[in-house]
């Protein structure tokens, strides 16, 4: 938690050290109020005239004085004394919930930064639902803990540290009736430290679990309805909430177990204050700052009880929170991957003012792994050239290479073994912004966000025309649905894009990418959803109307057949290469495709 904490601008630690300073002075007011309060049962017992009161430790604030003149005294110093503790106070809580807020939006920028920075196989290795965990749950758990737990630390401390002192002065005999008490409480705590963590760790997995399942429930929700198994997953997901619910109950149990603890220990202390009072009565030994003090000393008593209880209830917020700091410093501490290179090439500069020059896209003798201590490559031994202006299709099966080897030439992976060239410069040297704007890529799962039409072309050119986004939405099909809607470019877009088809969505995904006129346009099996009729139109029209290079990766040999140059793939490899017409002949896998999907 220390190391998260650190990581906090300067701005915000010094709110929370004015937190704590404002909390020292409102324990101090604290403190000192019995001592005022208590002298009134001195001026009740005693009726002289003339009378000294005695703070603490021989320390007189009144000497010799009238007793009417003391008590209007009293009453104005404990009613200032008040007054001013509830404002420090509450300058105290909100200096915390001031620096706690200020935390939370730093510590969520900085993880929403971070998974940004990301590459995707960093991403990859944290699952969606922990990373919304982290970010939501985790960073509130630490909100909780930097407002309340910090406060409680601080008040805490402050009152057992001082009400100890302050008792030994009021009467150091009956503050011996106190230290037993500190290491019960203390082995206590320790103990149920001791079982309470663990759980804590497991219910954060669960939680996990159970979002997990609401994502799939809620993005699964056609497929449930379709097949009817409302009842199946409302099962599931009873039982993975009921084992939260049972380490949650666990927990629970554990802690609210010092409480009565705590209170019992307490009493009994109380009682044996009274018993040493009982017995210096009886003993003649009591003078007439006797019951001054045992009331003086109850009420410290009380405070230090408090104290504890709040020390006790950090332990409770600390068990919570250092589970969540950890989760939350181990996404912040990821060695992620240097792939954006500010300083690079720039590429349309290059090629721009050199007329030798063109995006030849060439890969030479590349291996690639997602993981160093994996001895299975994913791509193996690739020798391929693209010439500028041609369109190259690329073929296999599931899992082999073919997502992986485009998602090279947009460098969203280290290479270390062979290279990747885009105009004779190697990808991983050339300056990140010119690359993305030179090699762009549609997905199949086509991402478009909440929002309009217009705002989701924008996201390729924030400076484009309306007829410049008409004419990329002309170019990828997509004109004419879009402008049959009421509100054409400004039509509404629901979260995930449920109100669109996965055509409409495909086809705007295209355009989207058009519209950044790249120079090498990778549609990775992004017309899947279109009809044979619409594929062609696209990508005719891109042919005829965009000067790039295309690389289209499809299951349907039929969209692949006009293609320059055919890459077929299996097992990270490129097993054979040509038109369609040569592969026909000379490749028996590619046959046996073409085959099934023509019976089909």
């Amino acid at each position: 938690m220390l190391k998260l904490f650190k990581t906090l601008p300067r701005a915000i630690k010094l709110k929370f050290l004015l937190a704590c300073f404002l909390t020292f002075i409102g324990v101090f007011l604290s403190l000192t109020m019995p001592n005022f309060i208590a002298q009134f049962i001195k001026l009740i017992f005693n009726n002289e005239p003339k009378q000294s009161i005695e703070i603490i430790a021989g320390v007189n604030i009144f000497e010799n004085a009238d007793r009417n003149y003391i008590q209007n005294w009293l009453i104005i110093i404990i009613t200032v004394q008040t007054i001013l503790t509830a404002l420090v106070s509450f300058a105290s809580v909100f200096m915390f919930v001031w620096a706690a807020e200020q935390s939370s939006f730093f510590f969520r920028r900085s993880l929403y930064d971070k998974l940004n920075a990301l590459s995707l196989k960093n991403l990859a290795d944290l699952k969606p639902e922990s990373i919304m965990t982290r970010i939501s749950n985790d960073v509130a758990t630490f909100w909780d803990f930097l407002v309340s737990g910090l406060r409680m630390i601080v008040k805490g401390t402050m009152l057992i540290v001082g009400g100890v002192i302050l008792s030994l002065l009021v009467n150091w005999k009956m503050a011996l009736v106190i230290l037993p008490t500190i290491p019960i409480l203390i082995i206590v705590m320790l103990v149920i430290a001791k079982f309470a963590s663990p759980l804590i760790k497991k219910s954060k997995l669960q939680l996990e679990d159970v979002t997990k399942e609401i994502e799939e429930n809620v993005n699964g929700a056609r497929t449930i309805k379709t097949y009817n198994l409302e009842t199946q997953r409302t099962q599931k997901f009873s039982q993975t909430n009921s084992f939260w619910y049972k380490l949650n109950t666990k927990f629970a149990t554990v802690v609210t177990l010092l409480f009565p603890i705590f209170f019992a220990t307490v009493h009994f202390v109380v009682i044996g204050i009274y018993m040493f009072t009982r017995h210096q009565i009886i003993s003649q030994v009591a003078t007439d700052n006797t019951v001054v003090q045992m009331n003086i000393f109850i009420d410290y008593l009380w405070l230090i009880a408090f104290g504890i209880m709040l020390v006790t209830s950090f332990l409770r917020f600390a068990f919570v929170a250092r589970v969540s700091a950890k989760r939350i410093t181990e996404v912040l501490d990821i060695k992620q991957d240097e792939l954006f290179v500010e300083h690079g090439i720039k590429i349309k500069d290059l090629v721009e003012g050199n007329p030798n020059l063109n995006y030849d896209l060439e890969f030479k003798n590349l291996n690639f792994k997602y993981y160093h201590e994996n001895p299975n490559y994913a791509l193996k031994n690739i020798n391929l050239k693209v010439p500028f202006g041609t369109k190259l299709g690329i073929v296999g099966l599931f899992a082999s290479g073919k997502s992986t080897l485009v998602s090279l030439v947009l460098n969203n992976y280290l290479y270390n073994e062979g290279s990747i060239t885009l105009a004779n410069q190697e990808i991983n040297k050339i300056n990140t912004n010119q690359l993305l704007q030179t090699v762009s890529i549609v997905y199949q799962n086509a991402m478009l966000y909440s929002g309009t039409i217009r705002s989701n072309m924008l996201w390729a050119k924030p400076d484009a025309s309306d007829e410049e986004i008409y004419s990329a939405l002309k170019a990828a099909c997509a004109y004419d649905f879009v402008n049959k809607f009421d509100d054409k470019l400004d039509h509404k877009i629901t979260e995930g894009a449920t109100n669109l088809s996965g055509g409409q969505k495909q086809r705007i995904s295209i355009a989207r990418t058009l519209l950044r006129k790249p120079k090498i346009l990778i549609l990775d099996d992004s017309t899947s959803a279109l009809d044979n009729i619409t594929t062609k139109k696209v990508l005719k029209n891109i042919k005829n109307d965009f000067e790039c290079t295309t690389i289209l990766i499809s299951q349907k040999i039929g969209s692949l057949k006009d293609c320059d140059n055919i890459v077929v793939m299996q097992s990270g490899k490129i097993i054979a290469q040509g038109t369609h017409k040569f592969l026909l002949k000379n490749n028996e896998f590619y046959a046996q495709i073409h085959h099934n999907q023509f019976d089909l």
